[in-house]
């Protein structure tokens, strides 16, 4: 295996990791992967401090991801604060496990080149201009992402290094072709039956409660019921679309700029040339024969391009049609360019040129004329580029003004407001989990629970978003807290209520089983299970799975079991068709179970190093 992180650590789905994923947390403003405080943590890894911002940042680009990608119903995900909290702590936990993978890549001494590291960075699309490297770009996106060349070659180094160790892991798992075939019995195999659902709303009228195990319960689950602190936001939000709205330009002073730079909106004449060249040679006579001998064939009606190939002497233009590319002043020899200039529309051919190379025949490949934009035909853009630049330069002074007045003035937004024509606005309640739109920005959550904010009653720093810049303050705020058992009574009265209907429609469906295994008539309504798939979805979740545990002896097998919703079934399985070799999908397959054997490895060596490791969770 160490070999093969040995290799991994140069191979090329390390760069494509690095490219889609480290770059995906880079630039949304990770500035505390690194820098960041460390007072306050969400976990301690031995002994790093996994911070409350990197943890935000990673949890919002978590939510982020499941909007995308599973649109409106996200929204009713989230107002399940139980699958919220289980989402934070999925995050944080994927957090600790790339941490344990960085420490151990560097306890195995695994760690990139100088070399190494420097041609990751400059092979990053992120900080290249026009396809090249580019220093100022680099400096530019480390500076916004609040890293020092210095941060970013450490954190590179630490995730190029964890992304070798797991690429290694993963590569070294090996499947042999009994495996293969093996699994693709168990997955073709195909079952039959029968099965009867059992209500558990129709036994909700059966159960009864106590007040002793509404209390029991509340008091045995208060993490279950705990609110998380939430902060009430009185803000000033400075819009640079609103700045922009207010812009006037007038007529006189467009009408100025066009007058004042005719080049931009003006273009030369463009002109490309192709040519054919018949290099001197020993006789200087033989190559002018030479030349007007192609020059014949051309009048003749063969390609020019085609000529350009067999016959030039510049090969390298040759293999390209003769193309020379956009004619320019004292970039080719005076007499070609001379030539080139002479021709008037596109396709001419010049007569035989002579150059200090040799004889030439110069075609013009491509004629763009001199255009000049009239002032109607630009008047719009550029009224539009002047607007644009006075609200970049309003908005800007106003931005520097209400940093300025609210960090001098931090007691209240109210002067602050004034000073640059705004209104202190309210937002609704915010927490961490659930942030509204808006006030969802990781940096925005950052600082309105910080300590300055959230205890001191301070204004925040200046907030730059896209397109947009706040200054907040804590108009009230929640610390976290336990409901009250009167808060959340019902809620707990209707869960232990289901859960108790459950158990009573778990055991009428094994009674249920128990008669027709005992071969008693039932008036009971089955539906029926045809030759059904492993991974069909004809059948409800928890059937399928029970049906293709339950073993095979040739008579028929009985089995019980809870749904997801709390419903009972009763399933009977009378026959199984073996599943078939696909020689086809075999290689797929294979990679299949290879994926799942690397999983494990995963997973084995994740549960080990958090058993040897001193973690300590805070979320």
């Amino acid at each position: 295996m160490l070999d093969r992180i040995r290799e991994g650590t140069q191979g090329p789905v390390v760069k494509t990791i690095l490219f889609i994923i480290i770059l995906a947390f880079a630039f949304t403003g990770v500035s505390a992967y690194l820098g960041g405080s460390t007072e306050d943590y969400v976990a301690k890894v031995n002994d790093r401090e996994i911070t409350r911002a990197e943890f935000d940042r990673a949890y919002q680009g978590q939510r982020a991801t499941m909007e995308q990608q599973f649109g409106e119903m996200f929204e009713m995900l989230a107002a399940d604060e139980g699958y919220m909290r289980e989402m934070r702590a999925s995050v944080l936990e994927q957090m600790i496990e790339e941490e344990l993978a960085v420490q151990l890549a560097g306890d195995m001494g695994l760690a990139q080149s100088a070399d190494a590291l420097r041609s990751a960075i400059r092979q990053m699309p992120e900080f290249q201009v026009n396809g090249a490297f580019n220093n100022d770009a680099y400096l530019r996106q480390l500076s916004n992402a609040g890293f020092s060349p210095t941060m970013f070659r450490d954190y590179l180094q630490q995730q190029m290094s964890r992304v070798a160790l797991m690429q290694g892991t993963f590569a070294s798992e090996f499947v042999l072709n009994n495996e293969s075939e093996r699994m693709q019995v168990l997955q073709n195999e195909r079952r039959s039956g029968r099965y009867a659902l059992i209500s558990a709303d129709d036994y909700l009228d059966m159960v009864e409660l106590t007040d002793a195990e509404v209390e029991a319960f509340y008091n045995d689950n208060q993490d279950s019921f705990r609110q998380e602190e939430r902060i009430q936001l009185a803000y000033v939000e400075l819009s640079f679309a609103d700045v922009l709205a207010t812009v006037e330009v007038d007529d006189a002073e467009v009408r100025e700029y066009y007058d004042a730079n005719p080049d931009a909106f003006s273009t030369e004449e463009m002109r490309s040339i192709a040519h054919i060249l018949v290099e001197f040679g020993d006789s200087e006579d033989a190559a002018l024969e030479r030349i007007r001998a192609i020059q014949a064939r051309l009048e003749a009606g063969e390609d020019f391009a085609e000529l350009a190939a067999t016959e030039s002497d510049d090969i390298f233009s040759g293999e390209d049609g003769g193309e020379l590319g956009i004619l320019e002043r004292g970039t080719l020899d005076p007499d070609l360019e001379d030539a080139g200039f002479a021709l008037e529309s596109e396709g001419d051919v010049s007569d035989v040129v002579r150059s200090e190379f040799g004889f030439h025949l110069v075609k013009l490949t491509e004629l763009t004329e001199a255009q000049s934009s009239s002032f109607a035909e630009v008047a719009a853009d550029i009224r539009e580029n002047i607007a644009q630049a006075e609200a970049e330069r309003i908005y800007f002074e106003q931005q520097q003004e209400l940093a300025r007045i609210s960090f001098e003035v931090d007691h209240t937004l109210d002067e602050a407001a004034d000073a640059v024509g705004l209104t202190v606005q309210t937002s609704p309640w915010i927490s961490r989990s659930e942030p509204v739109s808006g006030f969802d920005d990781a940096s925005v959550l950052e600082q309105a629970f910080s300590d300055d904010v959230r205890e001191l009653g301070l204004n925040s720093e200046l907030i730059e978003l896209d397109g947009r810049s706040l200054v907040v303050r804590a108009a009230d705020y929640v610390a976290p807290r336990v409901l009250d058992l009167a808060d959340v009574r019902s809620d707990i009265e209707s869960f232990l209520s289901a859960d108790k209907a459950e158990v009573l429609a778990f055991e009428r469906a094994q009674e249920i089983q128990a008669a027709i295994a005992a071969g008693e008539a039932l008036e009971i309504e089955f539906i029926a299970i045809e030759s059904a798939s492993r991974f069909g979805n004809s059948l409800p979740g928890a059937v399928r799975q029970e049906l293709f545990r339950m073993p095979v002896t040739g008579a028929a097998e009985y089995a019980s079991v809870t749904l997801g919703n709390g419903d009972a079934a009763v399933i009977e399985l009378t026959d199984m068709q073996p599943g078939e070799v696909d020689a086809e999908n075999a290689e797929r397959a294979k990679r299949q179970l290879e994926g799942q054997y690397a999983e494990l490895a995963y997973r084995a060596i994740m549960e080990a190093l958090k058993a040897q490791a001193n973690i300590e969770r805070r979320l």
